[in-house]
């Protein structure tokens, strides 16, 4: 079992404790923690820390994101972001009718103070305990960052354009909790003291390498940037990011073996949550609601596939030309009349993702051949004749053959390969994502192509498919274990990375860009190539010739680099491109794009006050001197 911090043995018996004796308001953060014993002896301290670093997980209720109501983790962002998409409402979020009274406004606004409350009452009691100076101040250092990270998230979701959020900085009895928002520029300013103040700790350690999950210098020197970048101080974000490096932190060299366990405590990871593979709920349920249909792990199999990635993002991967040539890719390349076809329906272009009917001339199996058909007929009459004679997998592979490696490591592809389990995860076997499948199978069941024909050759794999199986979507590979590599299905032990050296190389370029100038347009282009060097995708001097075509650059790279982590809807939040990115996706779509559906969200733009969240109606009920949320109505 891993020693982490978050979910050691030892933690585990502690939230039980911290639950009952924490009590926390709808209105904002309490203190309920029972000081005459949780602070009184050092093991009781190190118990309380832990119950702040245990805030930072699953930040969003999965209910209507997911098909469970449990919480979940970072990447369920991802269904609210440009690079992710799912099966489900959310609550309706992205409809134009959204209100104040949305429940993901109020789950993310106590998530946010739940950890506040929990730094404060820390670092008041950590100054009493009894315990030696040192230890006292690296602990403060510690929770001081965690309350900088909680505050900044609040501040940038509900406090933007000025309007900032209540500021409590110390602990308050419940029946106080009644203050208005602070201005933003005054969270703000409070969230760089702290991560300042753990900065100047001598006894906060540089780097947290290969540690115990434990925030760092060079931490809250990636958060200050950020606070930094995010309040338009691009040089002094700049300089922040900087220092991350000189605390040690730095890029791993394989990028598709980061995102495993082995890898979790290496130089990249600079904040994450920490995870166990516990049968009573201390572990990741990401494989289970990502992974296609065919996956899971030793005790159950059977993935859902609730949250899939968008064709949009997909088409973001570069073709790779030569050693020295990357060229956006465009669907044009590889089939010239795309787009005459997508005006005559964005449903006929499924006819170029189709799978094969035949295999070196004879039938694959009688029922494929009839799932295609009944698709084909779905078709105009002209459009059914592009079906080649043996089907189109080949041609359609081709277009994702030559592409930004990042592309197939993240991503599981139409007619990608991928490792799976058999009908009750005691042995591993490779699928094949085609469409349409004729039902959801397993390698070991008899209705599986290569047990209904036994003629096909044994590198022709069973179909594999998303849990909807008329469904071809983009399937998540990033985080998803191979075959039988975990345990649980539901519990993965992969640490979630929250901000790593990648992010912040990336964060660093923006800051540059936003600077301009050549000489921080060429200091920008070197920290991206850092990254994409890593891939051996080549950068071009054209993608950062003036600052408009880098700044756009640097995001497609942050989206590129970075999905999968719940990292993508605050950007677009920032940037305030929502509007241009996820609501032109229209709705959940199928890997040839378009505004057919099989179930999911429907995007609709509210208003551009959508980029401000409100103050929850519920906390404006509560506590009166609380300003409602301009343009949101209550």
């Amino acid at each position: 079992m891993k020693n982490y911090i978050i979910l050691s043995a030892t933690a585990l018996s502690i939230m039980a404790g911290m639950v009952s004796c924490t009590e926390l308001l709808d209105t904002a953060p309490s203190n309920k923690i029972s000081q005459s014993t949780m602070w009184t002896t050092e093991a009781l301290v190190d118990q309380g820390v832990i119950g702040v670093y245990y805030s930072l997980q699953r930040p969003i209720n999965g209910n209507q994101i997911v098909g469970a109501s449990n919480d979940i983790g970072y990447y369920g962002f991802e269904a609210y972001g440009m690079t992710g998409q799912g099966e489900y409402g959310i609550d309706g979020l992205f409809a134009s009718n959204v209100t104040a009274g949305n429940t993901r406004f109020s789950y993310h606004w106590k998530w946010c103070y739940s950890g506040i409350n929990r730094a404060n009452a820390a670092i008041e009691q950590i100054a009493l305990a009894p315990i030696n100076n040192e230890k006292k101040a690296r602990l403060v250092a510690e929770c001081k960052t965690l309350r900088a990270f909680f505050y900044m998230r609040l501040n940038e979701m509900f406090g933007r354009d000025g309007f900032g959020v209540p500021l409590y900085l110390e602990s308050v009895d419940p029946d106080k909790y009644d203050r208005g928002q602070s201005p933003e520029s005054d969270v703000w300013a409070a969230i760089i003291q702290d991560l300042t103040d753990a900065i100047n700790e001598p006894n906060l350690k540089n780097n947290d390498i290969q540690g115990e999950g434990r925030v760092s210098k060079g931490t809250a020197y990636a958060l200050r940037g950020r606070a930094y970048l995010l309040t338009k101080s691009y040089s002094e974000a700049a300089t922040d990011f900087e220092k991350v490096g000189q605390m040690g932190y730095g890029l791993s060299s394989d990028y598709r073996k980061l995102f495993k366990v082995e890898n979790e405590r290496c130089e990249e990871m600079i904040m994450s949550v920490q995870y166990i593979e516990d049968p009573t709920g201390y572990g990741t349920g990401i494989q289970k609601f990502t992974a296609a249909f065919q996956q899971g792990a030793k005790d159950s199999r059977g993935c859902w596939t609730d949250l899939q990635v968008t064709p949009m993002l997909v088409d973001l991967y570069e073709e790779v030309v030569d050693a020295n040539t990357v060229r956006p890719f465009d669907w044009k390349h590889f089939f010239p009349n795309w787009d005459e076809i997508s005006a005559s329906g964005t449903k006929n272009r499924k006819v170029y993702f189709l799978r094969d009917k035949l295999l070196d001339g004879n039938e694959i199996t009688a029922a494929t051949t009839t799932a295609i058909n009944t698709e084909l007929t779905k078709l105009d009459a002209n459009i059914q004749e592009l079906y080649l004679a043996e089907g189109n997998e080949a041609r359609l592979k081709e277009a994702y053959a030559n592409r930004d490696p990042r592309l197939a490591m993240n991503v599981v592809t139409p007619y990608a390969d991928f490792r799976g389990v058999n009908s009750n995860s005691s042995e591993e076997a490779w699928y094949t994502y085609r469409w349409p499948v004729a039902g959801k199978y397993y390698a070991d069941q008899a209705a599986a192509e290569p047990k209904t024909n036994t003629a096909l050759p044994a590198t022709y794999y069973t179909s594999g498919s998303c849990n909807a199986q008329a469904e071809f979507k983009y399937i998540h590979r990033k985080f998803v274990g191979e075959g039988l590599e975990y345990m649980r299905r539901e519990q993965n032990p992969v640490d979630e990375p929250i901000i790593r050296y990648a992010d912040v190389l990336l964060m660093w370029a923006e800051a540059e860009v936003e600077q301009g100038g050549s000489e921080h347009l060429a200091k920008a282009k070197s920290l991206v190539k850092q990254i994409r060097d890593r891939v051996g995708v080549p950068t071009m001097d054209a993608s950062f010739a003036d600052q408009t075509i880098a700044r756009n650059y640097v995001r497609d790279e942050r989206r590129r680099e970075l999905m999968g982590e719940g990292v993508n809807f605050f950007d677009e939040m920032r940037w305030k491109t929502l509007k241009e990115t996820k609501y032109a996706q229209v709705n959940a779509q199928n890997a040839w794009g378009g505004t057919e559906s099989t179930g999911g969200t429907t995007y609709q733009w509210p208003g551009d006050y959508f980029y401000c969240w409100p103050v929850p109606a519920a906390e404006v009920e509560k506590n009166k001197n609380l300003t409602k949320t301009p343009g949101w109505m209550y």
